[in-house]
C-alpha cells in the first residue's frame, strides 16, 4: 500500500541536513562581530569582502568580483553596468525563477521571453536567434536543473550581433563548460547566495567578469556611485555611463561566512555530481521518467534542483500534481517548477511587454508543459548523501508506479 494511502513509508532516514556548517563559520561570524567592522565597505570593499571576491572570482576563472546583497540585485546591477535601460531589449528562457525576468523590469527594459529545450529545459539558442530585432541588447543564459544551454552556440549569437552575455549563474556554482567556469564565458555572471543555493549566507551576491570597466561600474552602481579606488562617478567614469546607483552592499558576516563555504563547494560538487549521474541511470531504467539532459561539454555540475519529467500515460494515467503528493508521503522532498516568467511577472498595462504577453496571450509551450504537467523537482541537499539515498528516491518511484491504481478515482 502507498504511504499516501496508509502504508509504511520507502524512505524513513533523515535527509542531509542544509545548510551545511560547523564551527568554522561560527569562529568566523564572532571574528567579524569583535573585529566591529560589521556593513559594507563605504568606497572601498570591507576586509572580509575584499578577500571573498578575490577567492571567489578566481576560482571561477574571472579577474574581477563585486560583492552585492543578492542574486537579483547582481543581475540589475550588472544589466545596467552593460548600459541597459529604458527602450532596451533583453532576451531570457520562460523557464527559470522570475528574478531573471523582474531585474530586466527592474532597469527599465522590456524583457523578451524565449522557450527552452525540451531536453535540457534551459534556453533554447535557436529561439534566441529568431527573437533578436533592432532594440536587442543583450541575453541573459540560466543553468538550471543541473544542466546548460548550448553556449557554444549563444556564444556565436552574440559575437555576431554584438551583446551582451550576463550569465545568470544563481544556480551553477562550480560548472564547467568546456574547461571555462560558468560565470566567465560572458560579459559578466552573476550569482546568489540564498538559503537554498550550493554556498550561503542566508543572502548574498555576487558578480563577477574579466572586464575592468564593468568591474568599476559594478561597484559604482552597489555603493551609492563611490568608485571603488576612490572618487565619485565622474571622475574617470561618468554618471551617464552608471544609468543609476544603488546602496546595494554585502556585510562582513555575510563574506565571512561564504568565504567558509567556498571552502566546501569543491569537495560538495563532486559529491552532488556522481549522485546526479547514479540516479540519472537509476530513473532511465523506470518507463515513464526521463531525467533532464546534461550536455557533454558541461563537464562540471551538480543539480538544483534535480529535475526528471513525469509521464502520467505510464502510472496509470495518475496526474503529476498527484504523483508529486504520493512521492512526498513517500519520504521523498519534491515539488514543481517555478510559473514561467510571461505567467509569474507583473508587466505594466502601458507597456510593450505587456501588450506581447498579455493581450497577444503568447504561449511557451515547453516551459508550459513542464510546469502544469511533467516537470518534477528534487531539492539539492539530497544529492549530499550516497547512491543507497538515490536508490530510495528510484525505489519510491517504482512503488508509486505498481501501485499506481491506487491513486485513480474509484
Amino acid at each position: 500500500m502507498l504511504a499516501i494511502n496508509g502504508g509504511e513509508k520507502v524512505r524513513v532516514k533523515e535527509w542531509p541536513s542544509w545548510p551545511v556548517f560547523d564551527e568554522r563559520e561560527v569562529k568566523a561570524v564572532e571574528d567579524v562581530v569583535r573585529s566591529g567592522y560589521w556593513g559594507g565597505g563605504v568606497g572601498v570593499s570591507g576586509p572580509k569582502e575584499t578577500e571573498f571576491e578575490e577567492r571567489f572570482s578566481r576560482s571561477h576563472g574571472c579577474k574581477y568580483g563585486i560583492c552585492v546583497a543578492n542574486g537579483t540585485i547582481a543581475l540589475h546591477v550588472a544589466l545596467l553596468a552593460a548600459g541597459i535601460g529604458p527602450g532596451d531589449e533583453v532576451i531570457v528562457p520562460a523557464l527559470t525563477f522570475w528574478a531573471t525576468g523582474s531585474a530586466v523590469l527592474m532597469a527599465g527594459a522590456t524583457p523578451v521571453i524565449v522557450d527552452v529545450d525540451p531536453e535540457t529545459y534551459c534556453m533554447d539558442a535557436e529561439a534566441v536567434e529568431e527573437a533578436i530585432t533592432d532594440r536587442t541588447r543583450a541575453v541573459i543564459p540560466v543553468y538550471n536543473y543541473g544542466s546548460a544551454p548550448d553556449m557554444d552556440k549563444l556564444l556565436k549569437i552574440f559575437g555576431e550581433h554584438g551583446l551582451a552575455l550576463i550569465e545568470d549563474c544563481a544556480r551553477g556554482h562550480g560548472f564547467v563548460w568546456r574547461n571555462k567556469p560558468a560565470g566567465s564565458i560572458g560579459d559578466m555572471g552573476c550569482f546568489s547566495f540564498q538559503q537554498g543555493k550550493f554556498m550561503t549566507a542566508g543572502e548574498g551576491g555576487i558578480i563577477i567578469t574579466n572586464n575592468k570597466t564593468y568591474a568599476d561600474k559594478c561597484y559604482a552602481i552597489k555603493d551609492c556611485g563611490r568608485l571603488r579606488e576612490g572618487g565619485v562617478a565622474g571622475e574617470g567614469i561618468e554618471p551617464s555611463e552608471i544609468i543609476n546607483w544603488y546602496n546595494y552592499r554585502m556585510t562582513q558576516i555575510q563574506a565571512a561566512i561564504l568565504l567558509v563555504q567556498l571552502e566546501r563547494l569543491e569537495e560538495q560538487v563532486k559529491i552532488r555530481q556522481k549522485n546526479q549521474i547514479y540516479l540519472d541511470k537509476r530513473l532511465r531504467e523506470i518507463e515513464g521518467v526521463e531525467p533532464v539532459k546534461v550536455d557533454e561539454r558541461l563537464t562540471k555540475h551538480q543539480p538544483w534542483p534535480y529535475c526528471f519529467k513525469y509521464d502520467p500515460k505510464c502510472f496509470n494515467g495518475v496526474p503529476r500534481d498527484k504523483f508529486l503528493m504520493a512521492l512526498r508521503a513517500e519520504g521523498i522532498p519534491c515539488g514543481k517548477p517555478h510559473p514561467p516568467l510571461h505567467i509569474a511577472l507583473h508587466f505594466p498595462k502601458w507597456s510593450e511587454a505587456y501588450k506581447r504577453y498579455i493581450e497577444a496571450k503568447m504561449s511557451f509551450p515547453v516551459s508550459e508543459k513542464a510546469y502544469y504537467v511533467e516537470a518534477v523537482e528534487l531539492p539539492q541537499y539530497l544529492f549530499l548523501g550516497a547512491s543507497e539515498d538515490m536508490d530510495d528516491i528510484a525505489e519510491a518511484i517504482l512503488k508509486i508506479k505498481r501501485h499506481a491504481s491506487e491513486l485513480t478515482p474509484q
